[in-house]
């Protein structure tokens, strides 16, 4: 049998044949583990292929780690592997302590040859209820689910189910549409207001996409967002929006119409790339808008991977002038470290952070306690998802002015935008 030369591990068509014969010949229980490395792209790019070469070969040392509980493993291609694993009397808990095992290996290993850059590892798993399903299908299914918790830094694993398999189709669909779409310039942009709660004043807005096919339904965002960032695709619906945003500044300026900062949101992919802040800094010199109307919206989440990273591309564009905001805050598990160490001008809480934290005493007491931090070290405060007057009091009283939520507007179409909020 031949073997995998970089990796060591079995050939994918072999690991085919074989495990599809122990399957159906054996009384056992198996699952089947999908993994690869998270961004392993930025591993050859910045050390080299030989390190990359030699990280997939630590990957291999982790899988060997996992022990008995692995029946078969293979190098299906470049950074991702299949393994075939006995689950006879395992329970997910079980799973999950020989996932963390290979994690910890792979990470002392590797993390001596790429010091710096944090090594993850993403897990797919597959049970076998029918004996006689195709392998290539339970394969499928493993690596569907690997890519679905792909991009999450707080999720490592996730386990198939067939919601999974309707995203993936979903996906199939979107993203056909999205590209027809960019190339005929039909994505609709449009804002919603962020508003003073004492003096009902225009403050600022978020720019947000809207995708529409071609009889002109509007796709849900939940849908096609997911599927963009999968792919990667996300990265040009964000300078789409950019582009528009800027557009409309200029066009405002030219009017005569004082503008107010517009938001738009920048994907965690973005950060990878080296001339980041210089892609940015060329578009908004080219329609020559100040870069205080530009404010560029960062989800918590992204903080919790490559922080050091992200940070210095952070630190960047605010020398530039650009004001940076964490959207999402209070989603996270670790918000509250974040203040301390994020160059950033404005938080914006959370919806569901809120609405959840308004239910208890104890709730409001932490919103209260948070909001009276903030303010002192003197960062700006957004409140998302306000929707009720009573809301607004409350977060208004603790010393949050700023709110944007359906209870002011929904997100509006740019004209509409115009008349209610910057026509005298």
């Amino acid at each position: 049998m031949n073997k995998d030369r970089i990796s060591g591990l079995m050939k994918f068509e072999d690991f085919l044949a074989e495990a599809q014969y122990i399957i159906r010949d054996t009384e056992h229980s198996f699952l089947i583990l999908a993994i690869d490395i998270n961004d392993f792209h930025y591993v050859n790019n910045q050390f080299g292929y030989d390190t990359g070469d030699a990280v997939i070969a630590d990957v291999a040392q982790g899988i060997a780690a996992m022990g008995d509980f692995i029946a078969l493993s293979c190098r299906e291609y470049s950074d991702h592997f299949i393994c075939l694993c006995r689950c006879d009397g395992y329970s997910y808990s079980d799973v999950e302590k020989r996932l963390e095992l290979c994690k910890k290996r792979v990470s002392e290993v590797a993390g001596k040859r790429i010091a710096g850059f944090p090594l993850n590892l993403n897990f797919g798993v597959y049970y076998i209820t029918d004996r006689n399903e195709y392998i290539i299908s339970a394969v499928d299914k493993a690596n569907v689910a690997r890519r679905t918790g792909k991009g999450n830094y707080s999720i490592s694993c996730v386990v198939y189910s067939e919601h999974l398999m309707d995203m993936k189709e979903n996906s199939a669909k979107i993203i056909p549409i999205f590209d027809d779409s960019f190339r005929n310039q039909r994505i609709q942009v449009f804002l919603q207001p962020k508003i003073c709660s004492d003096t009902r004043k225009i403050m600022g807005a978020e720019a947000l996409s809207r995708l529409v096919d071609k009889d002109g339904k509007i796709i849900s965002p939940a849908l096609f967002i997911p599927a963009l960032e999968k792919t990667g695709k996300i990265v040009d619906l964000d300078f789409y929006v950019l582009s528009f945003v800027l557009k409309l500044i200029r066009s405002w300026i030219d009017k005569g119409i004082e503008p107010v900062p517009i938001s738009f949101n920048l994907s965690r992919l973005h950060f990878y790339n080296e001339q980041l802040v210089e892609h940015i800094c060329e578009l908004v010199n080219r329609y020559d808008v100040p870069a205080k109307y530009v404010e560029i919206e960062v989800t918590e989440s992204v903080f919790f991977e490559e922080e050091k990273l992200i940070i210095a591309k952070v630190e960047k564009l605010r020398e530039y002038g650009f004001k940076v905001s964490v959207d999402d805050f209070g989603a996270g598990y670790s918000s509250l470290n974040l203040i301390g160490i994020l160059p950033v001008d404005i938080i914006k809480l959370d919806r569901v952070f809120v609405k959840d934290s308004l239910k208890t005493k104890r709730g409001n007491d932490i919103i209260k306690g948070l909001i009276k931090i903030l303010n002192e070290i003197e960062l700006d405060i957004v409140c998302e998802g306000v929707e009720t007057p009573e809301e607004e009091k409350i977060i208004s009283d603790y010393g949050c002015k700023e709110i944007q939520g359906f209870l002011y507007d929904r997100p509006i179409p740019v004209t509409e935008f115009e008349k209610k909020y910057l026509e005298a």
